[in-house]
């Protein structure tokens, strides 16, 4: 590095405070409820070559740092002083959108005739058009079903905005106007951004400014080195699944093998699935990308809560993403549901990581971030109004140090939750609960987070929910070192009734005035063994409501009595008896849940990993179909004949009949 640490450090500030100024503007001029008050935009500034050296951490989400806008530049350049451009298209963008909805934005910034910087932004969008209101059913199957698609193209030129465009944008949203608010409070966003850092090169220099730059790169690419050398040598190999692909009900599997060697480290997932015929696929063009390694970019940043967030940090990071499989899907694979992916290969890459570094990875968080979205008829101006209900995610993991977080998880502690007033203010709704639900936390030394239950009335008819990215309704979040696997999530109609019904994960539920949806969110899995920890904290949440007697019992071995004012106070005797009686309960490094365990006792992990390696040597888009016969094959026969030399055996029958 080049530059004096304490000028570094204050340049760093600087550029700080103009990437999240540029947040700002997005929050105070933003029209969306989901953008101003969920949160769900981010800000950036970039090199000349698309890299982030500068992405603030208190504001909008935090996902996005490891993206690159070099493929987008290069499609919409050459550029002069005041284009802007704009794109939503993963395939032309290699993944820097992630799906339809989010549009982004960016603007370069002229010094001196040459171009310094990129400002960038942001927004998920209300709606691009496409099969459903806001524009993501996990049921697409192609990526033409979820909207317009816009390669990196320039809205303004030269300072001027290309009115033909903006047209074409208007024309295919059912939300134009909320649309067009969000774009100009991006474009507001870079502009300011461009303002200041030539502010900053009036006070620093030019070459100051550039190299400070590339110096806050390499820090953080040599801290984040420092962080993965402290992690044994070797590799580790992980895997998890989403619950399945809503056409069938095979589970997707998502496959890690992680190789630490030197302060460096390679994903390699190889033996994810393949990619579906639905719109759980993400695209990184087998590129790196950040959504592949969320987990341990988090690792670091908590390792090293000092190092520079930017870019970086994911240079010690190598990836293996094989083309036609779930984290490298083939044109014109259906995108909308990728953070599903994203957030099972956090668990997945943590539960690499927990192999090497058993006590500092927390057990899995509910792994589910499901957008419950609102769509109902607009009476007074034609068409229909949208909004977000609430970004459902769950309880957080436990660690070995602190209890999980109730009510969000680590995988996507970004997202805010949605004021019920700015709610029912913005569309026709009535929310009759929003709670931490009882009961609902994996039990441990450190119990994991307590899950969301949101329960909410349709107040117009001819309303349309749609819940994009709900999971673990089957699968639990994994408990760790002792600790107990979380609750799974349900969804519920009209709960509490007779005609109460148990419903599936939501595509698109059509509802009429006066239905009441109920949603669980899944709780967070424990760590360590829940018979250690201190009676005294079960009591206090036994009297605070989030657990009952009977779980106090029953998951911890705590007996409580009612004392002479009527209040629960500790058995100590009974207490102690019980947890001597029961001692060695707790003693498995993994607590998977029933589910899973059923399931991988029939499909083992050698099992599937054949299978994956094996629907490799066909056409993309035949494997997902493939695969589906090989697991209908197995379910007619008996289940003890699955193993490897099964799987072969059955492939080579069924892949002719495809």
């Amino acid at each position: 590095m080049r530059t004096d640490p304490a000028r570094l450090e204050m340049m760093r500030s600087y550029f700080n405070a103009i990437a999240a100024g540029m947040g700002h503007v997005i929050e105070r001029t933003s029209f969306t409820t989901f953008v101003k008050e969920s949160a769900d935009f981010a800000t950036a500034l970039a090199t000349p070559d698309g890299e982030f050296y500068v992405y603030p951490k208190t504001v909008g989400v935090t996902i996005f740092l490891g993206l690159s806008l070099k493929r987008a530049i290069k499609e919409s350049g050459p550029f002069k002083p005041g284009d802007i451009v704009l794109t939503n298209d993963p395939y032309s963008t290699d993944g820097l959108a992630t799906h339809l909805p989010d549009l982004h934005v960016f603007k370069p910034i002229f010094s001196g005739g040459e171009i310094i910087s990129y400002a960038w932004a942001f927004v998920h969008c209300s709606d691009v058009g496409g099969m459903v209101p806001a524009s993501i059913s996990p049921t697409a199957t192609d990526i033409h079903q979820e909207g317009l698609r816009i390669p990196p193209v320039k809205i303004y030129k030269e300072g001027k905005a290309d009115r033909d465009i903006l047209s074409v944008l208007r024309a295919n949203s059912r939300a134009p106007e909320l649309n067009e608010g969000d774009i100009n409070a991006m474009i507001a966003a870079v502009n300011t951004a461009e303002a200041r850092l030539k502010e900053m090169i009036g006070k620093f220099g030019k070459k100051e400014v550039q190299q400070g730059m590339e110096d806050l790169l390499e820090q953080a690419s040599i801290r984040a080195g420092k962080v993965i050398g402290r992690i044994p040598e070797g590799t580790y190999s992980f895997s998890d699944y989403l619950d399945d692909d809503m056409v069938s009900d095979v589970p997707i599997r998502l496959a890690v093998s992680a190789k630490v060697s030197d302060g460096k480290i390679t994903l390699d997932f190889s033996d994810c699935d393949p990619q579906v015929q639905t719109a759980f696929n993400l695209v990184t063009n087998g590129s790196k990308h950040s959504f592949l390694y969320q987990g341990l970019i988090n690792y670091i940043i908590s390792e090293d809560p000092f190092i520079p967030v930017n870019g970086g940090l994911t240079r010690p990071i190598g990836v293996i993403a094989p083309r036609g499989t779930l984290v490298n899907p083939e044109y014109p694979a259906s995108v909308g549901i990728r953070h599903s992916i994203t957030m099972r290969l956090y668990n997945a890459v943590l539960g690499a990581l927990a192999k090497a570094l058993p006590e500092d990875i927390p057990a899995a968080g509910a792994g589910q971030s499901a957008i419950v979205v609102l769509s109902a008829p607009d009476e007074s101006a034609g068409g229909r109004k949208m909004s977000v209900v609430e970004p459902m995610g769950g309880g957080g993991g436990g660690q070995h140090d602190m209890d999980g977080a109730d009510g969000i998880d680590h995988a996507s502690g970004f997202l805010k939750n949605t004021p019920i007033e700015s709610l029912e203010q913005h569309i026709d709704i009535h929310v009759h609960r929003y709670e931490l639900i009882k009961d609902t936390a994996g039990a441990g030394f450190h119990r994991g987070g307590h899950a969301i239950g949101l329960e909410f009335e349709i107040t117009a008819s001819e309303s349309m929910v749609t819940a994009r990215g709900m999971e673990r309704l089957r699968f639990q979040p994994w408990g760790l070192a002792g600790g107990t696997a979380g609750a799974l999530g349900r969804v519920r109609l009209h709960p509490n009734e007779p005609r109460e019904k148990m419903i599936p994960k939501i595509d698109v539920l059509k509802l009429k005035q006066g239905d009441i949806l109920s949603i669980h969110s899944p709780g967070g899995g424990g760590w360590g063994d829940p018979f250690t920890r201190e009676p005294e904290l079960i009591l206090r949440e036994v009297e605070a409501g989030l657990l009952s007697e009977d779980a106090a019992y029953q998951k911890y071995g705590v007996a409580l009595k009612k004392n002479g004012e009527g209040r629960f106070a500790i058995d100590k005797e009974e207490t102690s008896k019980i947890r001597k009686n029961r001692a060695g309960e707790h003693l498995k490094q993994w607590d998977f849940g029933v589910a899973r365990e059923a399931y991988e006792g029939l499909w083992t992990e050698e099992a599937s990993t054949t299978l994956a390696q094996l629907l490799r040597q066909l056409p993309a888009n035949q494997r997902s179909h493939v695969k589906h016969l090989v697991h209908r094959y197995f379910s007619k026969e008996d289940h003890r004949l699955i193993n490897t030399q099964a799987v072969a055996a059955v492939f080579e029958k069924l892949a002719g009949k495809k």
